[in-house]
């Protein structure tokens, strides 16, 4: 009887170990070169505070090989690692657009991601 109370208790949702909401989507994503910019389709991975702020961002392209992770720090605010430079770094995000076509930002030097939220 024990062991099933135990197991009963290992199983109800504990308030503090509530999951992050999460939210995961494809969206157009950008290299931007010195004569075009190459295009693929990144997924975005964000995972949010209850409030709804943004907590964290992964962006992955399997054809760029490429990872760029954002979080905030609450002691150098927002931070951002690539796995093209390999460390952290201060980025804030930049307004781009595509021949024209508005609605990217620049989430790393020279990496465009469609419709993506600042905040």
């Amino acid at each position: 009887m024990k062991k099933f109370l135990l197991s009963l208790l290992l199983l109800l949702p504990l308030p503090a170990l509530a999951e992050v909401p999460t939210f995961r989507y494809e969206t157009p994503c950008y290299i931007e070169t010195p004569e075009t910019y190459e295009g693929d389709t990144c997924v975005v991975i964000d995972t949010r505070e209850k409030n709804g702020a943004l907590r964290s961002r992964n962006i992955f392209s399997n054809k760029f090989s490429l990872t760029v992770k954002s979080w905030f720090d609450k002691q150098k605010g927002f931070m951002t690692w690539d796995s093209h430079n390999h460390f952290a770094y201060k980025w804030e995000y930049k307004v781009g657009h595509i021949n024209g076509e508005t609605g990217y930002s620049y989430v790393m030097p020279g990496v465009l991601v469609k419709d993506v939220s600042w905040d």
